[in-house]
C-alpha cells in the first residue's frame, strides 16, 4: 500500500508525499508524532470480468472512513474530536461486481488518530467473500463479543461481592475483589466503547482509562494479600502513595508527554501484575489451601498474558491482538468461584458449630431441666420441714409453754382450784390454738392482710379485757397494705398477745391502750401502753429484764423480724414499743 499524511480536516487525500507502506502500518514509524489524518491507498487490476469481492480490514486506529473506486462504503461517526473508538472493531464490507472495474481498482482509507495512541491501519484483505466473512466474525468474537461477555461477568461479579461485603465488614478480601472488579470496568469498557463519553476528548479518555488499569493492579495486589491473611501496613502505604501519585500524573500529563507517561505506567503496572502474581504463588505453596494454590496458578497465567499485551501495546510485538480478551474473564470468574467457595466454607463451619452449640445448649438444658427438678424437689421438702419446724416452735413458745405453766400450777396447787381460773386458762391455750391456725390458713403470699390476721386477736383480747374490767382502746391505721408471709406475721401479733397477756396477768392495769399503724417512712410501729404498777428495775428506753420468759421471747422474735423492742415502764405505767422496717423485707408493701 500507500500512505501519505494531511491534516484534521482534509477530505481528499494530497496529491503529493506517498510513500510505501507494509500493513499491519503505524505511521509513527514514518511521521512520529504526527496527530492528525493519513491516507492509505491501494490499487490493484482485475483480468477480465468484475466478480463480487469481500474487503476484511482487521482494524482502523482509532477512526477512519473507506472508498472503492471514488464510492465511499463505510464511515465512523466523528472523524474530529471527539473521536470515534473503532480501532477494536474489525470490518467487512461487500464489493458488488458493478462497483469494481475491469483493470485498474483503488481502495482508499482515510485514518484518524494520534500518534501518542499507536495510530496505525491494520492488515487489509481482498477475496471471497465467505472465508473473509468467516473470519472477521471469528475476530469479532474475539476482539468485541468476548469482551462484552467478560464486562457483564465482571460487573455482576463485582456488585455480588460488594453486597457481601458490605454485609459482612470484616471480609476485607470480599471488598478488594469488589474494587478490582470497579476498576476492570472502567479499564475493559475500553475494548467496547465507540465513543469518548462521558469525556468530551480523547486525551481525557486515555487518561482516565489509564488510571482504571493502574487502580486495578493495585486492587488485585490488595485483594491477594487480604485473601491470604496477609497485612502488610507500611508496603501498602507505600503502594497506594504510588498509585496515587501515578493516577495524578495521567491525569494531569500534557499531551505531549501522554505517550511516555502511559507506558511508564504500563510496564509499572505490568511489573506490579507479576510482583503480585508471584507473591500469591510464593504464599499459597508455602502453606495455602488447594483453592488458593489453583487460584495463584491462574493469576501466574494471566500475569504472562498481560506481559504479551504489555509488550503489543508498546509496538514490541506488531499487531493488535491482546490475549486479556481470553484470560482475563477466566482468572475472575476463577476469583469469584474461590471466593464462594471460601465463603461456603465457612459457612458450612458455622454451621457445624452452630449445629454443636445446638446440641451442647440442649444436652445443657435438660440438665438444668434435671437440676431444677431436683432444686424444686428439694425446696419443696425443705418448705415443708421449714413449716414443720416453724409450726413446732410456735406450740412450743406458745400452747406448750402454757401447757408446761398450767400443769406446774395444778401440779403446786393443794387445794382444787376455782372453776373459773380453770376456764381462764383453757381459754387462754384455746386463744394461743386459734392464733397459729389464723396464721396458718394464710401460708400464700398476699393472701390476708396484717390487717385480716390482726382482727380475730382483737376480738378475742378485747372480750378477756372486758372480763376482767379492763378498758382497751385500739389505734390500727395503714395496715391494708401490710402483706408479711405466716412467720413474720405470727411474730408480730406474738409479740403483741404476750405484752397484752402481761397487761391482764402482771400489770393490775384499769386501761389499755394499744397502737399498731404504718408510718409513712416505711415502717410498722406496735405500741401497748397500760396503767398499771409497771416492771422493776427497768429503765426507759431499756431492753427488757433478763428474768422474764415471756419478754426474752419478744426479744428474739424481734431480732428474727430485724425490728427494734424497747420496753419503758415509769413508776404506774408501761409502755412496750416494736418498730419494724418493711423494707426489703418478703411479702411486704
Amino acid at each position: 500500500m500507500e500512505a501519505a499524511p494531511s491534516g484534521w480536516l482534509d477530505e481528499r487525500p494530497p496529491a503529493s508525499g506517498w510513500r510505501p507502506v507494509q500493513v499491519p502500518s503505524n505511521w509513527n514509524a514514518h511521521w512520529p508524532g504526527h496527530d492528525g489524518v493519513v491516507w492509505y491507498r491501494l490499487r490493484w487490476n482485475i483480468a477480465g470480468a468484475p466478480q463480487t469481492l469481500g474487503l476484511y480490514m482487521h482494524y482502523v486506529m482509532s477512526a477512519g472512513a473507506i472508498s472503492v473506486n471514488g464510492v465511499e462504503l463505510d464511515r465512523d461517526e466523528s472523524l474530529v474530536e471527539p473521536l470515534s473508538r473503532a480501532w477494536n472493531r474489525p470490518r467487512f464490507l461487500l464489493l458488488p461486481a458493478p462497483l469494481l472495474h475491469a483493470g485498474r481498482n483503488e481502495l482508499l482509507i482515510r485514518v484518524s488518530g494520534y500518534a501518542a495512541y499507536q495510530p496505525a491501519l491494520g492488515k487489509v484483505e481482498i477475496g471471497p467473500p465467505g472465508p473473509l466473512r468467516a473470519a472477521q466474525r471469528a475476530s469479532e468474537l474475539a476482539r468485541k463479543d468476548l469482551n462484552w461477555l467478560h464486562l457483564g461477568i465482571g460487573a455482576t461479579l463485582g456488585c455480588f461481592f460488594l453486597a457481601l461485603w458490605l454485609m459482612r465488614r470484616q471480609e476485607a478480601a470480599y471488598g478488594w475483589y469488589a474494587a478490582r472488579q470497579a476498576a476492570w470496568v472502567g479499564f475493559t469498557v475500553n475494548f467496547v466503547n465507540t465513543s469518548t463519553w462521558p469525556l468530551a476528548h480523547t486525551h481525557a479518555y486515555a487518561a482516565a482509562t489509564t488510571a482504571a488499569y493502574v487502580l486495578y493492579h493495585g486492587c488485585g495486589a490488595m485483594f491477594v494479600l487480604r485473601f491470604m491473611g496477609r497485612r502488610w501496613p507500611r508496603r501498602e502505604a507505600v503502594l497506594w502513595l504510588l498509585i496515587c501519585v501515578a493516577c495524578a500524573a495521567v491525569l494531569l500529563a500534557p499531551h505531549e508527554h501522554m505517550k511516555t507517561v502511559r507506558h511508564t505506567l504500563a510496564w509499572a503496572s505490568s511489573a506490579l501484575v507479576v510482583a503480585t502474581a508471584l507473591v500469591f504463588l510464593h504464599l499459597a505453596w508455602r502453606g495455602g489451601s488447594l483453592a488458593q494454590r489453583l487460584l495463584s496458578a491462574a493469576m501466574a497465567a494471566n500475569a504472562l498474558a498481560m506481559v504479551h499485551d504489555l509488550l503489543v501495546f508498546s509496538a514490541l510485538i506488531h499487531g493488535n491482538f491482546y490475549l486479556a480478551s481470553y484470560t482475563a474473564w477466566p482468572t475472575t470468574i476463577g476469583m469469584a468461584l474461590t471466593l464462594a467457595w471460601t465463603f461456603v466454607a465457612n459457612t458450612r463451619r458455622i454451621e457445624r458449630f452452630n449445629d454443636e452449640m445446638h446440641h451442647s445448649v440442649a444436652a445443657a438444658r435438660a440438665e438444668l431441666k434435671a437440676s431444677l427438678a431436683r432444686q424444686h424437689a428439694l425446696e419443696l421438702l425443705h418448705a415443708r420441714l421449714g413449716e414443720r419446724v416453724n409450726l413446732a416452735h410456735d406450740l412450743h413458745d406458745g400452747l406448750g409453754g402454757m401447757l408446761i405453766g398450767n400443769i406446774n400450777t395444778l401440779e403446786r396447787t393443794r387445794a382444787p382450784l376455782p372453776p373459773q381460773q380453770v376456764l381462764d386458762m383453757m381459754r387462754t391455750m384455746r386463744d394461743d390454738l386459734r392464733l397459729i391456725i389464723d396464721t396458718a390458713s394464710a401460708q400464700h403470699h398476699g393472701e390476708l392482710s396484717l390487717a385480716d390476721l390482726l382482727a380475730p386477736l382483737r376480738y378475742r383480747m378485747s372480750q378477756l379485757f372486758e372480763l376482767h374490767g379492763i378498758e382497751a382502746h385500739w389505734r390500727v391505721s395503714s395496715l391494708d397494705k401490710v402483706q408479711l408471709d405466716a412467720t413474720q406475721s405470727l411474730d408480730v401479733l406474738r409479740v403483741l398477745q404476750e405484752a397484752l397477756t402481761n397487761v391482764f396477768k402482771h400489770s393490775r392495769a384499769t386501761r389499755v391502750d394499744v397502737t399498731l399503724v404504718r408510718e409513712e417512712g416505711g415502717h410498722l410501729r406496735l405500741e401497748v401502753h397500760d396503767n398499771g404498777v409497771g416492771l422493776e428495775s427497768s429503765a426507759a428506753g431499756a431492753p427488757p429484764p433478763p428474768g422474764g420468759t415471756g419478754l426474752r421471747s419478744m426479744q428474739t422474735r424481734a431480732q428474727r423480724l430485724g425490728a427494734r423492742l424497747a420496753v419503758d415502764s415509769r413508776g404506774s405505767s408501761t409502755t412496750v414499743a416494736l418498730h419494724m422496717p418493711l423494707q426489703g423485707l418478703r411479702g411486704s408493701s
